[in-house]
């Protein structure tokens, strides 16, 4: 339904939703899986997130 409904609104009203979703999904990652990785993975666990972000953010805006 909200994909009709935004279908034609201009790239600016559909990012608001977009980030509330991907805000959404990051603090589910972070409230449910994070911790156990971190327990068992340590620090590094940290960094390759971070990492993995920031890839995920140049590779969609090249």
């Amino acid at each position: 339904m909200g994909a009709g409904l935004l279908a034609s609104s201009a790239p600016e009203t559909i990012s608001l939703p977009l980030a509330f979703a991907a805000g959404a999904v990051l603090a589910s990652l972070a409230d449910t899986l994070m911790p156990e990785a971190y327990e068992k993975g340590g620090p590094t666990v940290a960094l390759s997130t971070t990492a993995g972000f920031v890839l995920s953010y140049v590779l969609a805006t090249v």
